[in-house]
């Protein structure tokens, strides 16, 4: 019978899609023949698996597939690559939905953040497709399913480490202003920052919640005064980083270089390159540092020779995600569930997988086993260097 594949089409603007079709065409047979005899002349379609990425991660991703697939070779799966432009709950069900639509669908690499994340999660759940998110840390999606999977520890980790650093900054006399954006991020880092906090009995003297829009609530912006009038001497900044970049102008006239930690979001801004030096010495966490092994560093030229501009942590955390589950079909997985049992067994009936950012396996919860690191953002120009 004969087989016909499809082109491997170039995404058109606004839809990052890729995958193969494959049409199979038969002539009914003059006699009757037993149904498992015309069963067995289908083929089996092969693994589907997409992304709900930004443009740079689904970029990282088309490099593993690149990687996956040297030049003469068959693909273990297909791919279908959807861009993700807002982390609304609306908009993640909707590429949820449409990924969920592709019968032989096995895992998706997704979504962007922990808001997109944690919306799609149920859906995936109850189809019993893998979602191995890279970059979502929110303390909830650890109890999402046994179908929710991260590349990144969550919260708790983050947390800690961020309530430890304050600590050994003012260890006797700390006073935290404790901002943090109003969404499912922010909300789950402040429970944990918060708590931590506490046991360590610093004191918190500003705990404030913001958006990131405005003019749908209340700005940081609008609570600069509130901020300083309580004279903080340490910021605990648990949001985005062009939200930072407007507010530290606002407070520096007031209290000067006051010591500033973020969370990991602020990892998008060093990209940049700091080009006005107002986040200079800022501290934030991080989750992978592309330049202390040659694996890391190897990834950050190609990506950068591939697509003219360089990568952090994020993607290289999309980029492995992909790795591994490629190596799950590889390894004779069929469905999410054995995708999932795949995972499952990493660094326990199985050997971790080695990807750019080193040895992947995963906890019962489906975090990856991975320290957090705290980095500092250079003056410009700079080199960047970790934090003592």
């Amino acid at each position: 019978m004969p087989i016909l594949y499809g082109r491997l089409l170039r995404p058109s603007p606004g839809h990052d899609v890729f995958f193969p079709m494959r049409m199979v065409f038969w002539r009914p047979p003059l006699l009757v023949l037993p149904v498992v005899l015309i069963l067995a002349c289908r083929e089996q379609p092969r693994p589907l698996i997409g992304t709900a990425l930004g443009s740079t991660f689904n970029e990282a991703v088309t490099m593993a597939l690149e990687d996956a697939t040297p030049s003469g070779t068959t693909a273990v799966a297909d791919a279908l690559l959807l861009a993700e432009r807002s982390s609304v709950a609306a908009s993640a069900i909707q590429l949820a939905t449409t990924l969920l639509s592709k019968p032989s669908l096995v895992a998706v690499v997704g979504h962007t953040n922990s808001s997109a994340s944690l919306a799609a999660a149920q859906l995936y759940n109850d189809a019993k497709v893998v979602e191995l998110a890279p970059t979502s840390t929110a303390q909830l999606y650890s109890a999402a399913g046994p179908y929710s999977f991260r590349m990144v520890p969550s919260d708790h980790r983050q947390g800690w480490v961020l309530a430890q650093a304050v600590a050994r900054e003012r260890p006797r006399d700390a006073r935290v202003a404790l901002l943090y954006v109003n969404d499912d991020y922010g909300r789950s880092l402040r429970s944990v920052v918060g708590a931590a906090l506490d046991s360590l009995e610093i004191s918190v003297v500003a705990d404030l919640p913001h958006l990131d829009s405005p003019g749908k609530t209340r700005t940081v912006l609008e609570d600069i005064q509130t901020v300083i009038q309580t004279k903080p001497n340490v910021i605990v900044w648990l949001g985005r980083p062009g939200s930072l970049h407007s507010v530290l102008p606002a407070i520096r006239p007031s209290l000067g270089d006051v010591p500033v930690f973020a969370s990991d979001a602020t990892t998008t801004w060093s990209l940049r390159g700091n080009p006005d030096g107002v986040l200079t010495g800022v501290r934030y966490v991080d989750f992978v540092d592309l330049d202390a092994t040659p694996e890391g560093r190897r990834f950050r030229d190609r990506y950068r020779a591939r697509f003219g501009h360089t990568p952090g942590g994020g993607e290289a955390l999309a980029y492995d995600a992909m790795l591994v589950l490629l190596e799950a079909v590889r390894s004779g997985a069929r469905t999410g569930d054995d995708v999932r049992r795949f995972l499952d067994q990493l660094g326990r009936e199985r050997q971790a997988v080695h990807g750019v950012t080193g040895l992947i396996s995963f906890s019962l919860d489906g975090d990856v086993q991975r320290d957090p690191i705290l980095r500092r953002i250079p003056a410009p120009d700079a080199v960047a260097t970790n934090s003592p």
